[in-house]
Formats: C-alpha cells, structure tokens, sequence
C-alpha cells in the first residue's frame, strides 16, 4: 500500500513524480513482466491544474524497447502529447496497469489548494515473495533521494 500525500509549497521537497513503469521493479528482480494493476482510492478531488496522475494510454501493450527507452525513468517530467490526465473525484476508486506510463504532474497551484491524497493498493502478478526487516533494499531504490 502506497499513501501519496501531496502539497507543493516553497519547503516543498517531493511535489511530482517523472515517467516511470511499474514493471522497471520485475527486471530489478530478474523475473518476466507481470501485469500490475494500482487500485487507487482518491481522497482529494483532482483538477487538471492541479497536477496528479497522467498516463499515456495503451502503452501497457508496448515492446521491451519501448519500456526500457521511450522516457528517462523519473527524471522526465515533460507532458506528453499522447498524455491523458486522471481526474478522480473524492472518494472515486480508479485502476490502472502498472506497465502503462505514467507520472505524477506537479500543482500549477501551492498551499493548502494544491494539497492532493490518494492510497493505491498494488496487484500484483506472480509468485508470492513477502518481504521482512532483513529483506535487501532493490539497487534502484537506493536512488530514490535523486529524484525531484
């Protein structure tokens, strides 16, 4: 489970989030793509220039070259022609495949009226691997205080 809580602001150090794949996590851990789908449980009511989930539609479907190279992971944060925004009300439930990509557009507001919420429940295909306080940090999650 995943709490996304959202405020951009002049201390604000995490406001957006760059083209990623869920997926990139299933090479990391030298398995096949599965599909995954993110069940989204939105807590606040998304307008569009208030940043939040964008994906480019039908990308789920796209070949390993594609997946690997059609953006910088995390670091491109560019709108995308093809982009489509998710626009949940409060309380809406939204799904979608892991594999498409997507990114988490920054507020065009800040303070209290940029503040966006929403938990996403991860479903996720393949063998069973539950992870421990001794379970090892994935090499790409060591990066993860790179990314702004």
């Amino acid at each position: 489970m995943v709490f996304n809580h959202y405020v951009n602001g002049p201390l604000s150090k995490f406001t957006k989030m760059g083209w990623h794949t869920d997926g990139l996590r299933d090479l990391f851990y030298g398995t096949r793509l599965n599909p995954m789908l993110n069940v989204g449980l939105h807590l606040s009511t998304q307008q569009a220039e208030n940043g939040g989930l964008r994906i480019i539609p039908g990308t789920q479907r796209q070949n390993l070259f594609n997946f690997l190279f059609r953006k910088l992971y995390f670091l491109d944060h560019t709108e995308d022609p093809a982009e489509v925004a998710i626009l949940p009300e409060a309380g809406d439930l939204t799904v979608h495949d892991g594999r498409l990509w997507h990114r988490v557009a920054q507020s065009q507001r800040s303070g209290e009226e940029s503040r966006r919420r929403v938990i996403y429940i991860p479903i996720i295909a393949g063998k069973y691997a539950p992870k421990n306080e001794s379970s090892p940090t994935q090499f790409y999650q060591r990066f993860a205080g790179l990314v702004r």
